[in-house]
């Protein structure tokens, strides 16, 4: 994968397709390929453009704490180094849904279409800036970290199938094991999360929105998606049944076909 560098900042980033842009951000602790279900799909319609979010995969890794603008700064310097001169179609799940709220509100004649995807717009997390011996130590077994993603993002029936699928189980694995985000990696990023709070800007965010969440998500409850529904003028919810955090794995297809449904509406 490329890099590029801006004030000693080294990112990591995928470009490839043709078409309108569509920029893809990953969510805490994960890189790039959080979204290996997804690229596939839109690449042979779209430019999609992802990075390894600084603290993750092969971006570089400072040891302070992050701030959303920090993250918002790293995506605009990817763009203007890859010289993106037209609005993209801007896409964050979790913490990138985060991103990609304070991105739109900071650079709203870059953003054509938002898609926020088990977000929030608002997160009271202490506990993540202030962790136990334990939960640190947890991240010392890259095993018994994806044993526990499992559990955390998926529903019971997909992760019977996940484990009967070895494929798939060792796609999935790779994204924990390979090159693995460490404690603090997860707490720095933690930290731009814990100040995250854009409730009473959402209203100046214009740009056509697509909000989806799982109904079982634990670690966005679909009632955050539901505040933002409210807020943001111009955005249309979808609750989808039966899955949980992990919904853009779980149910990749739908996904992919409602994200593209969206889109689709807003290309040139």
């Amino acid at each position: 994968m490329p890099k590029f560098t801006y004030d000693d900042i080294e990112i990591n980033y995928r470009k490839e397709g043709s078409g309108e842009p569509l920029v893809l951000i990953s969510g805490l602790g994960s890189n790039m390929r959080r979204w290996n279900f997804q690229i596939p799909h839109f690449i042979n319609k779209m430019t999609v453009i992802t990075l390894d979010n600084r603290g993750t995969g092969d971006s570089s890794r400072p040891d302070y704490p992050f701030t959303m603008d920090m993250f918002v700064e790293d995506v605009k310097h990817l763009l203007d180094h890859l010289n993106i001169k037209e609005k993209v179609h801007l896409c964050g799940i979790s913490m990138g849904g985060m991103i990609a709220q304070h991105f739109t509100l900071k650079y709203p004649d870059v953003v054509k279409t938002l898609l926020l995807l088990a977000t929030t717009p608002k997160t009271e997390t202490a506990g993540l800036t202030q962790p136990t011996d334990s939960f640190r130590k947890s991240f010392d077994d890259p095993e018994a970290a994806f044993q526990t993603r499992l559990a955390v993002l998926y529903t019971s029936p997909f992760r019977r199938k996940i484990k009967k699928d070895e494929q798939l189980y060792n796609k999935l694995k790779s994204e924990v094991v390979e090159n693995p985000t460490t404690a603090n990696d997860y707490f720095n990023q933690a930290a731009a999360i814990a100040g995250h709070d854009t409730i009473d800007q959402l209203k100046n965010i214009k740009q056509p929105t697509l909000i989806l969440v799982g109904n079982k998500d634990r670690l966005a409850p679909h009632g955050n998606s539901e505040i933002l529904h409210q807020h943001i003028p111009n955005s249309k919810l979808e609750i989808i049944d039966g899955v949980g955090h992990g919904f853009i794995v779980e149910v990749a297809e739908k996904v992919n076909e409602t994200m593209w449904n969206f889109i689709k509406e807003h290309l040139a």
